[in-house]
């Protein structure tokens, strides 16, 4: 497992033990479906470190993230890009 830290909006969130590493538009969920979800923007490995930073952008709950998600990758310019 890979200890991950979601940063938002440059501040940390949190950390959650991933089996992988997420790339760039993967959605990082914490399991219930009521809980927070978060779209991964950046991937930032650390020197000398078994840890990753993912800057991600929150969204607070499966709903909301399917809708603007959906819109990210259909490139409708519903997320914002960092």
């Amino acid at each position: 497992m890979i200890e991950c830290y979601l940063i938002v909006n440059g501040r940390s969130d949190g950390h959650v033990m991933l089996p992988s590493i997420p790339n760039r538009g993967d959605i990082v969920s914490l399991g219930d479906h009521k809980a927070p979800r978060y779209l991964v923007h950046r991937v930032e490995y650390l020197n000398n470190s078994d840890t990753v930073n993912l800057h991600v952008q929150k969204f607070a709950n499966e709903t909301s993230c399917c809708v603007a998600v959906n819109g990210y990758r259909n490139d409708n310019g519903f997320v914002k890009e960092l």
